[in-house]
């Protein structure tokens, strides 16, 4: 296909051809920071990454996953995330009672950063 033209999304990708897509490489999929994470962990990873359109950081809260996950699990996922170092919660409220700990995250990279990259030989 021509540079810039898009390959419509195939019928069990789903039912919009021209629908937002995820872009999760092999390396983090196969990685045991990934496989090691909490199913609920790895779908607010997800949607986190679907709700940021591709940008770097993303504003979220946990209101967004109300549909598919409690306010806890929310916590408990996010701070997961975090530990194995996909996401910085780069303004986290101040008052521990925040309602909806609304914040701004950004994607990390910190969860591969002690292995050798592709490239470099094991």
């Amino acid at each position: 296909m021509p540079k810039g033209r898009k390959r419509p999304f195939l019928l069990y990708e789903g039912r919009c051809a021209d629908d937002n897509h995820l872009r999760i490489t092999n390396d983090m999929l196969t990685s045991e920071e990934f496989i090691t994470l909490s199913s609920s962990a790895k779908v607010l990873y997800t949607y986190m990454r679907l709700w940021s359109k591709g940008r770097d950081s993303v504003q979220y809260a946990a209101s967004l996953t109300k549909s598919f996950m409690a306010h806890t699990t929310f916590a408990r996922a996010r701070d997961e995330l975090i530990a194995a170092g996909f996401i910085y919660w780069r303004n986290k409220p101040v008052s521990s009672n925040a309602k909806d700990e609304a914040g701004i995250f950004e994607f990390s990279s910190s969860w591969h950063t002690k292995k050798p990259h592709c490239s470099e030989p094991p």
